[in-house]
């Protein structure tokens, strides 16, 4: 599936009209909709963004890289929500802020985050098993 063809979906599954999605992208009227979901027009990073923003998903999912629509946000959040009931911590604020930055990372930076916490505590991230590293 194309980016204009997810831009579509998206902007469908939420709801929205062509021009619902103009007005919040800051466009004049649908037609620059129109040729975003056609195809005929491409847009830049800046936009692919701020698309991601307001149909409520990560730019990943917009490029076609990750499958899973939620946000970055909503990603990471979920790991700490499921983790939160592995560890016996709370989660932190840095946690949190983690979180937060990591949606304007690029995908790179986040998997080389992730591949360093991995391998800095396996036992964390065994699927099961409690994080007995103190």
């Amino acid at each position: 599936m194309t980016l204009y063809e997810r831009i579509r979906e998206l902007r469908i599954e939420e709801g929205m009209t062509q021009d619902d999605l103009a007005h919040a992208m800051g466009y004049k009227d649908r037609s620059m909709i129109t040729k975003i979901e056609s195809g005929k027009v491409d847009i830049s990073q800046k936009k692919v963004d701020a698309f991601a923003k307001v149909l409520n998903t990560s730019p990943a999912y917009l490029m076609g890289w990750t499958d899973d629509k939620r946000t970055t946000r909503e990603r990471i959040a979920a790991v700490f929500e499921e983790a939160s009931g592995k560890i016996d911590q709370p989660i932190t604020p840095e946690a949190r802020m983690l979180a937060k930055g990591m949606d304007q990372m690029p995908e790179s930076l986040r998997k080389a985050i992730l591949t360093t916490l991995e391998y800095q505590y396996p036992t964390f991230f065994k699927e099961g098993n409690k994080n007995d590293d103190t």
